[in-house]
């Protein structure tokens, strides 16, 4: 689901909140492959969409990393924006 190659092309500030079903090492890569300012996290319990959707917030677990994932991109926002 991640292309380490794509992240070349990024050229403004990026927050990647990935999860437990991204491969690990791609998410390195990526992470590697950025040259601009960037936040790069794994959640790795996890599912991919995890933080929309598919996020099951009546899992206590769920609930509160879906709210530190979105005070993370709170913070990165105030720092960019």
């Amino acid at each position: 689901m991640v292309d380490p190659e794509e992240a070349k092309g990024v050229k403004i500030p990026l927050c990647m909140l990935a999860s437990g079903d991204e491969n690990p090492e791609d998410v390195e890569k990526f992470k590697d492959n950025l040259s601009v300012d960037k936040h790069v996290e794994t959640f790795k319990d996890q599912v991919h969409g995890w933080m929309a959707a598919r996020g099951d917030l009546k899992n206590e677990r769920v609930k509160s990393e879906y709210e530190r994932g979105y005070g993370v991109l709170l913070d990165f926002y105030r720092k960019h924006l």
